[in-house]
């Protein structure tokens, strides 16, 4: 079955053979003008049955070939808007093994005669308020012989030391001789 074509395309062909049986009996150059005539009252009907129905000769004023750009442009973003939801939803993904390593403990320890008020605001409970007392207590009172020694400075308890103690460095024979005077 072929597609039907357009009113507007469509071509009348000239009825010669009714023209030629009708006007036998007139003269050819009679003949050449009668059958004008006929194909000008034909092509006014179609132009105006098309007009009429509202079909224009280019359909949204475009020709073949801007159809053509356009229907390649319209699939080719169809195509692409759906692999781009499709990749959104997890399509064609796999999971991805990551190796992790072990959660580790906190590996710095610090030395309680050495360490600024900075370095003890990096222990968690210890705010920037008492790691400046605990500074000032020991510039003020001399070095801590043992971490026992910190809850002499106000806002430390033996709560928060046990809390803290794992970050903290006992000091040593060697550090306390070594800084003291002769």
């Amino acid at each position: 079955m072929s597609d039907p074509q357009p009113i507007a395309s469509v071509e009348p062909t000239p009825p010669t053979a009714v023209v030629t049986a009708a006007t036998a009996s007139v003269s050819p150059a009679a003949a050449v003008e009668s059958s004008a005539s006929m194909e000008t009252k034909l092509e006014c009907p179609l132009k105006q049955v098309a007009q009429a129905e509202g079909v224009p000769e280019n359909w949204l004023w475009m020709n073949k070939r801007d159809h053509l750009f356009v229907s390649i442009f319209a699939a080719v973003f169809l195509a692409l808007s759906g692999y781009h939801w499709a990749t959104l939803g997890g399509w064609g993904m796999r999971p991805v093994e990551l190796k992790r390593l072990p959660a580790r403990q906190y590996d710095f320890l610090i030395d309680i005669n050495s360490a600024s008020w900075v370095e003890w605001t990096q222990i968690e409970g210890i705010g920037q308020a008492t790691a400046e007392r605990i500074v000032a207590d020991r510039d003020s009172n001399g070095p801590f012989r043992t971490v026992q020694d910190l809850l002499r400075v106000k806002g430390i308890g033996p709560k928060t030391l046990e809390k803290i103690r794992p970050f903290l460095r006992e000091p040593s024979e060697q550090d306390s001789s070594a800084k003291s005077p002769p």
